[in-house]
């Protein structure tokens, strides 16, 4: 019992931690989609202002707690997501989970270069982290020890054990009481469940993630300074670490669910405790502790963590972007074959051997680099594994050189390790995409590292790791650095147009049509789990194959040589380069390798690089395709402007072009201007699309006050489109919309709704995670509005704590148009309200419509079955690939019309007295 109890205790303590860990994990996730691996930097930079202010300066507990945890994190928080975060939410999912890991190096990196920058230029005395052997928590000090009696006799706990206990209770009830019982926390709930639908119900989807991001910030900041001295150092790494081994609560809490997180972090922490203190092996097996949460987030995320939205992994692009035309090969091939010339003449002119050995190193890591070009830029799913490989493959080698076998033969036998092993992981993929697939590969790494890294017939420990000695190949001698360099640089060539080609080939179109859409991959007969797993094992033997020439650069391999942090550096550096350019592993590799010692150089002091590194993949949310990208596509603009410079100005056989006058701004007459404010909704001119395929084109629509207007067309008309160009999910790129008299082009949907816009968008305008009460209540913060509510819809009623996804189709149309019968707004946009519903439900939702027209609301329903709006609609405009054929009264259309609008047909009767579409849609309805 007493040993039960200690395991218990101190297993409850570490889950507190990682609780509130967790908690502000899924919180920053679900409002903006980053998962923040920057959580335990966050945690590091709080404990260590905590630390220089009491212990340095020796400012009381109090004090330096409001700084460490009320003042810092919530400004750290609304900086990192004003200036980085709220960039991410279109960007690639590499880079959402590059860009906090970069952080996770910048961050504690500019907290110790600032102390060390103020010791020198201001002699401030401030102490470092490694200077202070006992950390100050908010406890007292020295730690009060209480110790049980009875059948607990012997069991101790401490003060500060007390404290982080106490403290993970209060915030679980405060979190709880936020999230479920306050305004803002059903605003939270709502943009995590449908971020666009909740702007088009008044919440401001920005200022609720700035809200997210304030508070994980204030919980990372509590647990860093709780922490401390727990663990009695304040090294960033371990804080990492712990941030990480609590991912296993957010899977527990299935990345959404804040108080499932909250149990499933005090639930690792006692597992955690219980296995390791009652497993017998643990006592023989070094690093067994710190595997057994990884171990348990691997089986966690295999059985809970299924990306069921997008299965086919995670994709490197969630919008498609249009790139230039890469320049011809031969130029491409010039102009590195300069790059390469000018890099052997400084090898073998005037570098010493010292730079030769970071060259060659650099090239050897630009090997192991293109294995993300392979499984993400190609394959487009994250592997946090890939240092797990190196090291895998550079122990396989110096087990077979030690035991003579050949250094060609031994580096085979690496590469066909990690290739088997990598096959292996790719198991989970079948299963698992997205995040959950980038964690489990995490999970299985640090496994790896910790668990079986550290068995002796493995790694060789007893004497510091294995030899790796460079190859005598013939006349050959690789040991000279400089033949080693040129040896590396013809594996990379190969190596580079090998990749080139594999892109380019039938499978490397395969593994891109799986990365885009897993299901309609397998249609067309791509079988999924093998490409998957081709996939992993190519990237797994690339990565093992430049590990052994790597290690064979440092002479021997060992446990710490490459940590798997060390693949999460790897992994930003070549996103930063781009990930889907072989070049960028090649320059990602050299400059993991000089950048250190050049920007050392500079600044004394090893913090300098990992902050200029940092900054370097934070910018990543400027420009997510990386720096080659970018330096294409700036190339391409100054071709095409010399291009039309040339055109412009003439030149040998070519005419000079007229100057164009820009079209003047018109001017609204007085006759406009009182329709603008008589209308409830005029669109005037109005262009908009998808990227760069523009679907509605210049569109004309007049929508009176009380009147409904039916917008019709076959299906790709662009209805959907207008609609939401109307609501402000997708913007105009030319034109104007007006609401009751109010230019609402510009503004963002949450603003457009309190200019009286309510959108029922195609597909039921519900949030399923929350229930019928709760969102009426979005809309109806007065309880009185939604018994209203339950009067119009009693069937809604007996739901009310019903999930609104668990409802029938006809129930949720009804629950989205509640609010609206109830608070009637100026306009109410319906997009397809009948589809696919039974044909009693359509006649219950035309009958609100109609309803909501006699009491005053413009309605602008848009059906693809005409006939059926017929009776209901006043006016109706029919869309023609994005431009409005006709508008006519609904009395004057008859079925022959209908037929041949969606024919393509002129109308009966003769066509040249058919009104011009630009009349018509400008004409006032009768």
């Amino acid at each position: 019992m007493k040993e039960l109890a200690t395991y218990v205790i101190s297993g409850a303590v570490s889950g507190g931690i990682y609780a509130m860990l967790a908690a502000g994990v899924v919180l920053t996730y679900q409002t903006s989609g980053v998962f923040n691996f920057a959580h335990g930097a966050v945690a590091f930079a709080s404990a260590f202002l905590f630390m220089q202010l009491n212990t340095g300066l020796g400012w009381p507990v109090w004090a330096a707690a409001v700084l460490a945890v009320l003042v810092l994190p919530p400004l750290l928080g609304l900086a990192l997501d004003r200036a980085i975060y709220r960039r991410l939410g279109g960007a690639p999912e590499v880079v959402r989970l590059v860009v906090p890991i970069a952080l996770l190096v910048v961050i504690p990196a500019t907290c110790l270069l600032v102390v060390d920058r103020l010791n020198e230029w201001f002699d401030a005395g401030l102490p470092r982290q490694d200077q202070v052997f006992q950390f100050r928590g908010l406890g007292p000090s020295p730690k009060v020890v209480w110790r049980f009696t009875g059948p607990l006799d012997g069991v101790v706990i401490n003060s500060d054990q007390v404290v982080v206990l106490v403290v993970a209770g209060l915030m679980a009830v405060g979190l709880w009481l936020l999230i479920r019982h306050t305004a803002l926390g059903l605003q939270m709930r709502a943009v995590v469940d449908r971020r666009t639908l909740a702007g088009l119900r008044g919440v401001d989807a920005d200022r609720t993630s700035a809200v997210a991001w304030v508070l994980g910030s204030v919980l990372a900041g509590l647990c860093g300074v709780l922490l401390a001295p727990v663990l009695n150092n304040l090294n960033a790494p371990t804080f990492t670490t712990v941030v990480l081994v609590s991912t296993a609560a957010v899977v527990i809490a299935r990345f959404r669910s804040i108080p499932w997180a909250m149990v499933g972090g005090m639930v690792v922490g006692v597992v955690q405790n219980l296995i390791v203190g009652y497993a017998d092996v643990a006592r023989s097996i070094t690093g067994f502790r710190t595997s057994v949460p990884f171990v348990l987030l691997f089986v966690l995320l295999f059985f809970l963590g299924p990306d069921r939205a997008r299965q086919a992994g995670s994709a490197t692009e969630a919008v498609v972007r249009v790139t230039p035309p890469p320049a011809p090969t031969a130029r491409r091939w010039l102009v590195w074959g300069a790059w390469t010339a000018v890099l052997l003449v400084y090898v073998f002119a005037f570098a010493d051997d010292y730079w030769r050995s970071l060259v060659a190193r650099g090239l050897a890591i630009g090997l192991v680099l293109l294995s993300f070009t392979i499984i993400t830029g190609i394959g487009g799913m994250v592997s946090l594994a890939q240092a797990a490989f190196v090291t895998l493959a550079g122990f396989t080698a110096g087990w077979a050189l030690e035991r003579g076998l050949p250094f060609l033969v031994a580096l085979a036998l690496g590469t066909a390790a990690a290739t088997v092993v990598g096959a292996i992981v790719s198991l989970p993929a079948r299963r698992l995409g997205g995040l959950p697939l980038a964690l489990s590969t995490m999970a299985l790494a640090y496994a790896g590292q910790y668990l079986v890294f550290q068995i002796e017939a493995v790694s060789n420990a007893g004497s510091s790791g294995w030899r790796i000695r460079p190859p005598e190949i013939g006349p050959f001698d690789f040991g000279d650095r400089r033949t080693m360099i040129v040896g590396l640089l013809v594996l990379l060539a190969v190596a580079v147009k090998l990749v080139g080609n594999l892109m380019a080939s039938a499978s490397g179109r395969a593994m891109v049509a799986l990365r885009s859409t897993e299901a309609g991959a397998v249609t067309v007969g791509i079988r999924s789990a093998r490409t998957k797993m081709v996939v992993f094992a190519l990237s797994a033997g690339t990565a093992g194959f430049g590990g052994v020439l790597l290690a064979s650069t440092n002479g021997r391999i060992s446990t710490m040589d490459f940590p798997v942090e060390m693949g999460f550096f790897w992994l930003a550096a070549t996103v930063v380069f781009g990930v889907r350019r072989p070049a960028g592993a090649v320059l990602a590799g050299l400059a993991a390798a000089l950048s250190p010692e050049l920007l050392g150089r500079i600044v004394e002091g090893a913090y300098l690089p990992q902050v200029m590194f940092g900054l370097a993949a934070v910018n990543l949310a400027q420009n997510p395709d990386g720096i080659l990208a970018l330096v294409a596509e700036r190339s391409h603009e100054r071709r095409a402007r010399r291009a039309a410079a040339a055109v412009a100005g003439g030149g040998p056989g070519v005419e000079p072009a007229p100057a164009e006058t820009a079209p003047a701004e018109p001017t609204a007459g007085d006759g406009e201007r009182a329709e603008l404010a008589d209308a409830a909704l005029v669109v005037r001119g109005v262009r908009a699309g998808h990227g760069d395929a523009e679907v509605v084109h210049g569109v004309d629509l007049v929508v009176p006050r009380g009147e409904v207007v039916a917008l019709i067309g076959a299906n790709g008309a662009g209805k959907s489109t207008l609609c939401s160009v109307v609501a402000g999910t997708v913007p105009a790129t030319a034109g104007r919309v007006v609401v009751g008299g109010t230019d609402v082009t510009e503004l963002p949907p949450h603003r457009r709704v309190g200019a009286g816009v309510f959108l029922v968008p195609e597909g039921r305008g519900v949030f399923p995670a929350l229930s019928v009460e709760e969102n009426l209540a979005l809309w109806l913060t007065d309880p009185q509005d939604r018994e209203a509510a339950y009067e119009r819809f009693p069937r809604l009623r007996e739901r009310r704590g019903q999930a609104a996804g668990s409802l029938s189709g006809g129930e949720q149309q009804m629950l989205a148009l509640a609010p609206a019968l109830v608070r009637p707004p100026l306009l109410l946009v319906a997009d397809e309200p009948s589809l696919g519903l039974a044909p009693r439900v359509v006649d219950e939702v035309y009958e609100a419509l109609r309803e909501l027209r006699d009491r005053g609301t413009a309605v602008l329903l848009v059906e693809e079955k005409a006939n059926d709006v017929l009776s209901l609609a006043d006016t109706v405009a029919f869309l023609q690939v994005g431009r409005v054929a006709w508008v006519a009264p609904a009395s004057e259309v008859d079925e022959d019309r209908l037929v041949r609008s969606y024919l393509g047909l002129p109308a009966a009767g003769d066509a040249e007295d058919e009104p011009d579409a630009e009349e018509l849609a400008g004409a006032e309805p009768s």
